[in-house]
């Protein structure tokens, strides 16, 4: 089975740059703070291109979104925090106040 010249380049370009770019390991640490901070524009193109590269990272990243996605979600709702869009009415609002300014029995 042969390779057309766009795919014998393209692997020969992955190839090369698996083998000069930062591990996997040098990355999971970049791909964290990439959460917690801008990356440089070095750091993004060492990410793009080794997420070019190696598709176990895309899938670390994919679920670094996933769990940071959910968590949020979780922490919204303990947090008692509506849903953009959904709100109460003026008068449920003073029902609400007036109910606990009452004192209790």
């Amino acid at each position: 089975m042969t390779l057309n010249p766009y795919k014998k380049a393209t692997h020969a370009l992955r190839w090369f740059l698996l083998h000069r770019l930062p591990t996997c390991k040098q990355m999971v640490e970049v791909m964290s703070q990439s959460m917690e901070r801008p990356l440089t524009l070095r750091e993004r193109v060492l990410l793009k291109l080794h997420l070019w590269v190696c598709a176990w990272c895309v899938w670390y990243l994919e679920q670094l979104r996933l769990l940071r996605a959910s968590l949020r979600a979780r922490a919204a709702e303990v947090a008692g925090e509506v849903s953009p869009g959904v709100s109460l009415s003026a008068e449920a609002r003073d029902r609400i106040k007036s109910s606990l300014n009452r004192p209790s029995s």
